[in-house]
């Protein structure tokens, strides 16, 4: 009766946790990894960890269960088969499917997509090429700065501009008067 008892509780301990984390994600990748081989499963692990990127995997009944606790909807219809869990954290929510697609570019049959979960959004599988197109954070605010200060940039050239004209005209006047 105890070991039945601590197989409990150690399996409510991981949904409690894989529920922490859902909660914590900006996005949640469902994969299908069942095509795939140890050696690529830990050379694969490996790289994401390096990147900060949560990879996990889990039977489809603890995935609920930790989805509901989360209060996360609208992915129960993809847990089905061998399934891993990809999490993207709020600073880059894209990066896993970056990797994913880019893991594919060696493996196309091994780790397909089954669904996505993006702020509260649920995606299909399908969709994971186009957000690995989508710029991450940094390089969205970089776009937002370039385009705040880009008007001013033009202001600050178009009073330079005929200044600058006037300086030069200046300056040949004052040569030739000197040479004169």
């Amino acid at each position: 009766m105890g070991k039945i008892s601590l197989q409990k509780q150690k399996k409510q301990e991981f949904i409690d946790s894989l529920a922490k984390d859902f909660s914590a994600a900006a996005s949640i990748y469902l994969l299908d990894f069942q095509k795939i081989k140890v050696a690529q499963d830990n050379a694969l692990r490996l790289n994401l960890r390096k990147k900060g990127i949560v990879y996990k995997a889990a039977k489809n009944r603890l995935i609920r269960e930790a989805l509901k606790k989360a209060n996360i909807s609208g992915l129960d219809s993809y847990l089905k088969g061998a399934t891993s869990i990809m999490l993207g954290n709020a600073e880059d929510p894209m990066l896993p499917a970056r990797e994913v697609v880019e893991f594919h570019k060696a493996s196309p049959e091994i780790l397909m997509a089954k669904g996505i979960s993006l702020d509260g959004s649920s995606l299909k599988g399908s969709e994971l090429e186009s957000l690995a197109k989508m710029p991450g954070k940094n390089e969205i605010l970089g776009q937002v700065v370039s385009l705040m200060l880009s008007p001013g940039a033009n202001l600050i050239a178009l009073i330079k501009g005929p200044g600058s004209k006037i300086a030069g005209q200046i300056k040949a006047l004052e040569q030739k008067l000197e040479t004169a």
